[in-house]
């Protein structure tokens, strides 16, 4: 993804909770999604949400080893911005992980900048890390020192970046990566439409909201287009692409220009859930509340907390920041053991505000114990020989 337009990504994902207090209460707690469904592709649809539903279950996603001969190793962590709450979730669960097998850890800041991020991979490599995680950087920006990396023998992790494809080089990032961590995007894309398909008995009307500069967006749209136009009586009425920074200044009158130019529209789908939260609030701009919703991805808590209460934004297409943070100590210990990438896709969960009952939504730590449980800990715990 371009560099310049993520200068803004922190500003946004501060700025989402204090979109959240300016909402209206719900008149209900009942979402929509609960509606009955009858039309043989809305059943479909609710067969696959159901599916995906529930905590994931942890499944190995590579061979076990013994993570203590790698004890005092270094892992430096790059991120392209530690004011991105999700970005610092994977620094700060990462510690931890790597805490509890003697690994060190050090951590970079780029701050948004590109010359950073470049600065940041190569004091990683002149310090002679044993492995580089790349948290949230843009490959093209670091491509040089992602292959000077491989070319010392270290290997570097891509975290929640990059669409995951298992056995090519690069698992879907740049390919001298060595491993790769993150949701598949075209699942993420199918569920988030899949929400308007069941929650419409098939009569889904979308405005698809994109942000085309966005690594893993080409994805995310493909399969939420796809989605849509298997289901006969629904249709993509309109797909607008706003520019990351703009995210917060231009979504909620576009959505509501969208609403009232093409009043059809029953569901809106942008491809992140940041967005969704401006999105909410352009739906209520447009007095069409109960006429028009919003689904969409990625687990933030101010987005969640939307999902909660469950009047506009009704669906979300959860993933845990720590479970990503997990899995890619554990890509960067496979790779400093020379052994074969694990799986690359982080496990997701569609949650609606029948799931949310009770669950607090004000941190990504509650979130994720809510949402995840422990038993991906236990599970990596397991495989690294620790119990």
């Amino acid at each position: 993804m371009p560099h310049k337009p993520l200068r803004l990504l922190a500003a946004i994902a501060v700025a989402a909770p204090l979109t959240l207090a300016g909402c209206s209460a719900p008149e209900s707690k009942t979402s929509v999604t609960e509606q009955d469904a009858t039309s043989e592709i809305a059943v479909a649809m609710n067969e696959l949400i159901e599916q995906h539903s529930d905590a994931p279950e942890f499944t190995p996603p590579g061979p076990t080893f013994d993570a203590s001969q790698l004890k005092g190793k270094t892992i430096a962590i790059v991120a392209i911005d530690l004011r991105v709450p999700t970005l610092a979730d994977v620094v700060a669960n990462a510690k931890v992980a790597a805490g509890l097998l003697g690994l060190k850890v050090t951590v970079f800041d780029a701050k948004s900048q590109a010359t950073l991020m470049q600065q940041g991979m190569q004091q990683a490599i002149d310090n002679r890390a044993d492995a580089i995680i790349s948290d949230g950087l843009v490959m093209q920006v670091v491509a040089d020192q992602i292959k000077e990396a491989k070319d010392r023998g270290i290997p570097t992790i891509d975290v929640v970046n990059s669409p995951p494809v298992p056995d090519v080089p690069g698992q879907g990032s740049d390919p001298n990566i060595f491993g790769n961590v993150s949701p598949d995007a075209a699942l993420g894309g199918q569920l988030i439409a899949a929400a308007a398909i069941a929650s419409t008995d098939g009569k889904a009307k979308v405005q698809v909201m994109n942000t085309s500069e966005l690594t893993a967006a080409p994805a995310i749209v493909k399969s939420i287009t796809e989605t849509i136009e298997n289901c006969d009586a629904c249709e993509v009425v309109s797909t607008t692409d706003t520019a990351l920074n703009d995210w917060s200044t231009q979504i909620p009158g576009l959505t509501a220009t969208q609403i009232r130019s093409n009043p059809e529209i029953n569901f809106i789908l942008p491809i992140y859930d940041a967005m969704g939260i401006f999105a909410t609030t352009g739906v209520q701009q447009a007095a069409a509340t109960g006429k028009a919703w919003v689904a969409s991805q990625d687990g933030s808590p101010a987005a969640l907390a939307l999902v909660k209460q469950g009047d506009v934004f009704v669906a979300n297409v959860a993933k845990s920041s720590s479970w990503a943070a997990w899995a890619a100590v554990d890509q960067a210990m496979r790779g400093m053991l020379e052994m074969a990438p694990a799986d690359p896709v982080l496990p997701v969960r569609y949650v609606d505000s029948a799931a949310l009952e009770g669950v607090d939504t004000s941190t990504s730590k509650s979130v994720d114990e809510a949402l995840f449980g422990p038993a991906y800990q236990d599970g990596y715990k397991e495989l690294w020989g620790l119990s």
